[in-house]
């Protein structure tokens, strides 16, 4: 048998590991992996559901935004937060919706920032 060349050797290494680095580098960064960037903040809604009579709080409520994506499941400890991404209406105002079973849905327009929101539930 007739051995190939050093040089060719190197050269088929060479090319063979040009040709991995190629591919491993479109797997690990690839422009369609990378994410779009995330929209700044335009106003956050935070607050605490309660139950009405006791005002104990009010955990795994589900508050939303009237007509938006936007939504938070309450904490254990009734705290939410909620943040605005996109425009908010000329007026400013948004309509907070709050829902939990046992409890009558809780429905009204609030203006953004609002940090400091007690939302109470009354028992059905």
């Amino acid at each position: 048998m007739k051995r190939r060349d050093p040089a060719v050797t190197v050269a088929i290494i060479g090319a063979a590991a040009v040709i991995i680095a190629a591919a491993v580098g479109a797997i690990l960064q690839p422009s369609w992996w990378k994410l779009a960037p995330r929209p700044t903040v335009e106003r956050v809604i935070a607050g605490t559901v309660v139950d009405e009579a006791t005002n104990q709080a009010v955990g795994q409520a589900v508050v939303s935004i009237v007509g938006r994506t936007e939504t938070y499941v309450t904490e254990d400890n009734g705290n939410f937060r909620i943040e605005l991404h996109d425009a908010l209406p000329e007026d400013g105002r948004v309509r907070l919706h709050v829902t939990k079973s046992g409890y009558a849905p809780y429905d009204k327009t609030v203006t953004p920032p609002n940090e400091s929101l007690i939302v109470p539930l009354k028992r059905m």
